[in-house]
C-alpha cells in the first residue's frame, strides 16, 4: 500500500517556526498599512504606524543578519536602532535618486522590503517550547505596551493643548507710481505728496482688523494714522498725504501698525530742487 510521503518532522517544525517568526512582523505591517490608509492623521495613526517605523525594519534585519551573541533581552533595543538606521539610509537614497523623501509611506516600503528576512530565523532543531516562545515575545509585548502608553499620553496632551489661530503674514509696500522710484525722489519744498501703500495677507485670506499707517518725516510723527481699507481677498491699501518740509534731504517713513504695534515699514527719500545748494549733493 502506497502512502503519501510526508516531509520529515524537523522540516515541518522549521517551516512552522518560520511562519511564526514571519507572522508577527507581517501582522504589524498590515496594521500599519491599514492605519495609514484608514486612520485620520493624529495619535491613532501614529500608534498604528509606530511598529513599522520603529520595530519591523530592525527586527527583520536582526533576523536576516543573525548577529552572534545577540541576547533576547537586547533584541528589541537593537531592532529599534537598526530600524532608525534603515529608515535614515532609505531616506538618503530617496533624496539622492528622486530629490524628495516620502515620509508618510517610507516606513511601510522599508518594512515590506525587509520583511522576507524574517524567514531566515528558525532553528534547525526542534521548535521552541511555548515558554521559550513567550520569552521571545516578551520584548515585543513590552514595546507594544510602551508604545500604547505613549500614544495614549500623546492623545491626551493633543486634545488638551490650546489652539491658537495662525495669523497670516502681512506684506507692506509702496503702490502706484511709487513702485517705480529708484533712489531719491526729487521734490519741491512745501509740495504735497500722496503716497499710496498696499497691504496683503499670505496665504490669501481676510486682513486683520484695526490696521493703520503712521507717517514719520525725519523721525517725527506727522498727522493722524490712516486706516487701511480692506479691498477683499486678503488685500488692502491706504493713501498717505505728506507735505515736503524745508531743507535739502528728508526721509518719509511709513509704518504699518495694529493697535499701536509696529508690524512693517517702508520709506521714501526726498531731495528738494528749489532750495539753493540742494539740487546737487
Amino acid at each position: 500500500m502506497n502512502a503519501t510521503s510526508r516531509p520529515p518532522l524537523s522540516v515541518r517544525h522549521r517551516t512552522d517556526a518560520a511562519l511564526v517568526h514571519l507572522g508577527l512582523p507581517a501582522a504589524l505591517l498590515g496594521i500599519a498599512v491599514a492605519g495609514h490608509l484608514l486612520a485620520p492623521a493624529g495619535p491613532l495613526r501614529a500608534l498604528l504606524v509606530a511598529p513599522a517605523l520603529l520595530w519591523v525594519p530592525g527586527r527583520s534585519l536582526m533576523a536576516g543578519l543573525r548577529p552572534a551573541g545577540a541576547a533576547a533581552a537586547v533584541t528589541a533595543a537593537l531592532s529599534v536602532v537598526l530600524s532608525l538606521v534603515a529608515l535614515t539610509a532609505a531616506g538618503l537614497l530617496c533624496q539622492a535618486v528622486t530629490g524628495r523623501v516620502p515620509l508618510a509611506v517610507l516606513p511601510l516600503w522599508v518594512s515590506a522590503v525587509l520583511l522576507p528576512l524574517n524567514l531566515r530565523e528558525w532553528r534547525a532543531e526542534h521548535p521552541a517550547a511555548p515558554l521559550a516562545l513567550l520569552a521571545k515575545a516578551r520584548p515585543v509585548a513590552v514595546f507594544g505596551v510602551a508604545g500604547t502608553a505613549s500614544a495614549a499620553l500623546l492623545a491626551l496632551v493633543f486634545i488638551h493643548l490650546p489652539t491658537t489661530a495662525q495669523h497670516p503674514y502681512l506684506s507692506f509696500s509702496l503702490a502706484g507710481e511709487y513702485t517705480r522710484i529708484d533712489g531719491v525722489l526729487p521734490v519741491r519744498a512745501g509740495q504735497g505728496l500722496t503716497i499710496p501703500v498696499a497691504v496683503s495677507a499670505s496665504p490669501a485670506g481676510t486682513l486683520p482688523e484695526n490696521l493703520a499707517v503712521v507717517t514719520e518725516v525725519d523721525g517725527r510723527t506727522v498727522g493722524e494714522p490712516v486706516p487701511v481699507t480692506d479691498a477683499g481677498a486678503g488685500h488692502g491699501g491706504a493713501a498717505v498725504h505728506v507735505r515736503v518740509p524745508h531743507g535739502c534731504k528728508h526721509q518719509v517713513m511709513l509704518r504699518l501698525t495694529r493697535g499701536g504695534k509696529n508690524l512693517r515699514s517702508v520709506d521714501v527719500y526726498l531731495r528738494t530742487r528749489d532750495v539753493p545748494n540742494c539740487a546737487r549733493g
